[in-house]
């Protein structure tokens, strides 16, 4: 449903393309994570995408199709008609992305006044069903309530919520888990997974963190300097890296993590090889050692908290 074809970006105060030449693609309701540290193009990769580029400030070439149609070229009338509908976002830092003068519900429902002719009570009602499906406590109240009066964790959840509350096809979740501790981070992964398997929504996932980005998605794309230098299941990459950068980055684990995140792969593979022979689907993906992998390397890369 995503097909990424060498796409070029530079911007005119830079020396050096942000991105030079990526390509990949992204399958109707698959999970791809992008890796890489700050500046790797990452970001400016999904912006290119949801067509959120700042056009004036940048050069760019290549085509980015969602769905056979060129976001990256449109113009204003389709992207309008595709961004918030077609493809949701989710930002990394929920209090600064959401707006602190609006109630949450209200912002949540915002998408719906601009693509459906919903009347203000059916508006209300689906922007309670996505509070709802994002597991949010008592979404009636969440509805009422301003972004201030939430936790992170919760405002997080609010903001994945504005973002699947118009059904979209395509989620773009730039490094939702930073600015969440870890026992918070492993609950919104839950959730995005449990998302995607319920509604089938396409994701791509960005993050520094290969050991995040391992416990959600089966393939993960490795960027480096604006260019994507390892690609493949997220299991081979992690435990046989055949670039030196993804080797660099599994070097800043914890060995702990590493040890626990193995003995979740054999796991899985066992469970999944004793579902095989006994004919029957086991529902068990290993969640509960993969959340303390999680939680015992932290959020970022280089194994600090």
């Amino acid at each position: 449903m995503l097909e990424v074809r060498d796409l070029h970006v530079k911007f005119h105060n830079r020396d050096r393309e942000a991105v030079a030449g990526v390509s990949f693609t992204l399958r109707d309701g698959e999970i791809l994570g992008l890796v890489g540290e700050s500046g790797s193009g990452k970001s400016v990769t999904a912006m290119s995408i949801a067509g959120l580029l700042p056009r004036k400030k940048c050069s760019y070439q290549g085509e980015v199709l969602v769905d056979g149609e060129d976001m990256l070229h449109a113009k204003r009338a389709l992207l309008r008609k595709v961004q918030g509908n077609k493809i949701g976002v989710v930002f990394q830092e929920p209090m600064s992305a959401m707006d602190p003068l609006m109630k949450v519900g209200k912002q949540v429902e915002e998408v719906l006044v601009i693509h459906t002719d919903l009347s203000a009570e059916e508006r209300k009602q689906r922007a309670i069903q996505a509070l709802t499906d994002v597991e949010l406590p008592d979404p009636e109240a969440v509805y009422d309530k301003y972004p201030h009066e939430l936790s992170g964790g919760m405002l997080q959840r609010s903001m994945i919520a504005a973002a699947i509350v118009s059904r979209p096809s395509l989620l773009l979740l730039d490094e939702p888990t930073t600015a969440l501790d870890v026992t918070i981070q492993a609950q919104i992964l839950k959730l995005l997974k449990k998302l995607n398997q319920k509604h089938g929504i396409s994701m791509l996932f960005i993050s520094h963190n290969l050991n995040v980005v391992r416990k959600l998605c089966k393939r993960v794309a490795v960027m480096q300097r604006g260019v994507i230098v390892e690609e493949g299941l997220t299991n081979d990459v992690f435990f046989r890296p055949q670039h030196p950068y993804t080797q660099h980055l599994i070097e800043c684990i914890p060995t702990r993590v590493k040890v626990i995140a193995r003995r979740s792969a054999e796991e899985t593979a066992d469970n999944t090889g004793k579902s095989a022979e006994t004919g029957r689907v086991d529902a068990t993906d290993g969640t509960g050692v993969v959340d303390r992998a999680v939680q015992a390397g932290g959020e970022r890369h280089d194994g600090s908290r």
